[in-house]
């Protein structure tokens, strides 16, 4: 198989960036706080939301290979987050610190086939590899729905 490649463009409007992502439209922004218009979730929102999406696309591929039955997931995700990096504390760093994630899965599966199909999520999926990479804590908690 060969490489993949993603590209995304777009333009910004203040603290508001409005990005193309193949024929999808993705808007990021702040808000009123930080002096945005809150049009959309902020970055650190948006990446929560890709791990979601990217765990959950992981699941439903594995799933598959492992005759899993996978109904869907509820996810619930947590992030925290020191803000002194982003004002300038070259001592704190400027990504999340630790990331919970609570996954309820509906199935009829056992715990022990859950615990299973979430270690190989957590082994295969992009964006939590990336998560691990960076260093950030993770506290994931797979449970039946």
């Amino acid at each position: 198989m060969s490489k993949m490649k993603f590209k995304v463009n777009g333009q910004s409007a203040g603290l508001s960036v409005e990005m193309k992502a193949g024929k999808h439209t993705v808007t990021i922004d702040e808000g009123s706080q930080l002096g945005g218009q809150d049009r959309g979730p902020n970055p650190l929102q948006t990446l929560l939301c890709a791990l979601a999406g990217c765990e959950n696309v992981t699941a439903h591929v594995i799933a598959k290979q492992m005759n899993f039955d996978l109904q869907g997931i509820t996810f619930e995700i947590t992030g925290e987050f020191d803000p002194r990096g982003f004002m300038g504390d070259p001592n704190v760093r400027t990504y999340f610190e630790k990331v919970y994630v609570t996954a309820r899965v509906h199935t009829t599966e056992s715990e022990e086939r859950i615990k299973e199909l979430q270690k190989m999520v957590e082994q295969r999926c992009p964006v939590y590899g990336t998560f691990k990479t960076a260093g950030i804590e993770m506290h994931d908690n797979w449970i039946k729905a």
